[in-house]
């Protein structure tokens, strides 16, 4: 099915019909760094539609997407001072902003999509949003899946060996130590270069959820895509808690339904497309898809992690990361 098909199949399947408020108009401002095919901004463009429609016009939410207002640091402290309203990506906010619970985005910590999700709406997800707000005033209001990050690159990586010398871009301080572990040569970069920086050469490799790879158009860079899975990943939509509070209560509810209606939609796009979007990239010729040999990246992952958390991460997450799947 194409994008364009999709977004008005999402918008449909979430929309409500007009309704009328007596509150006074909003304006707010929703920033990303992700791009315009991302699964989670055609999520959002569903969800602006419907509350437009819902509110009667009266809730009008202004979307800039790819980066346009910097990167993710520079819009969570956006969000935090009221300058955006909004903003979705992976669990970078708390790599950036509760780096004790970075260990929640981390290799191979969870089972499966269901278990990460369920640790992420779960009392561990309200107890970041809760420090979020007290420190930052920065409150998570949804949360979707996103899918497993995986390896793109310009050589194929059947096992850890092949990654040796490997240039590697990553996001955050543990997947640096997790890929030197396998041998690479990470370091960071904003995703908004990323392409770019693809393209001429600076990295080999880097690794993301397949519709990030899709929507940023990786695939067109790069030769292979290594489904690694290393690391399962999840969409946080986050909010200025002052901004939200401060709507009616009629906006807040329509606020809320429809934000709920999205992520239901992201969920079910997630599960249903992400085969589609690898298949398609592969059909397309651009790609090949390798198969690795993942146990052997747990082998030398998991160490990594368990000792990174011990000294990094707050005490017991991984523990109740682990309960979660009982």
């Amino acid at each position: 099915m194409s994008r364009s098909a999709l977004s008005l199949a999402g918008v449909a399947a979430f929309a409500f019909a007009a309704g009328t408020t007596v509150a006074a108009a909003e304006t707010f401002t929703f920033a990303t760094t992700n791009g315009a095919n991302d699964f989670s901004t055609r999520a959002i463009e569903g969800w602006q539609q419907a509350m437009l429609e819902a509110s009667g016009g009266e809730l009008e939410m202004e979307m800039i997407i790819g980066g346009a207002l910097g990167g993710d640091q520079d819009l969570l402290q956006q969000l935090s001072t009221n300058e955006i309203q909004l903003h979705v990506a992976g669990p970078v906010i708390v790599h950036r902003l509760l780096s004790e619970y970075q260990c929640m985005e981390a290799e191979f910590v969870y089972d499966d999509i269901d278990h990460g999700y369920a640790v992420w709406t779960g009392p561990l997800g309200d107890e970041v949003s809760d420090r979020l707000e007290a420190e930052y005033g920065i409150r998570i209001v949804g949360v979707g899946l996103r899918g497993a990050r995986n390896l793109t690159s310009n050589v194929p990586v059947h096992a850890p060996a092949d990654l040796e010398g490997v240039k590697v871009r990553v996001t955050n301080p543990l997947r640096t130590q997790v890929f030197e572990a396998l041998g690479a040569l990470p370091a960071p970069l904003s995703i908004s270069e990323l392409y770019g920086a693809l393209r001429q050469g600076v990295f080999d490799a880097q690794e993301n959820p397949i519709p990030t790879i899709y929507g940023n158009r990786f695939h067109e860079v790069q030769d292979y895509v290594n489904l690694t899975e290393h690391v399962i990943s999840y969409y946080i939509v986050s909010a200025n808690a002052g901004f939200v509070d401060g709507l009616s209560d009629e906006h807040r509810q329509i606020f809320e339904e429809t934000l709920d209606d999205a992520m239901a939609w992201l969920n079910d796009t997630v599960r249903n497309e992400t085969d589609t979007l690898l298949q398609q990239m592969a059909d397309d010729g651009h790609i090949e898809v390798i198969e690795p040999d993942v146990a052997a990246f747990r082998a030398i992952a998991e160490p990594v992690v368990a000792a990174y958390a011990e000294e990094n991460c707050r005490e017991g997450l991984l523990d109740e990361i682990r309960a979660a799947a009982e």
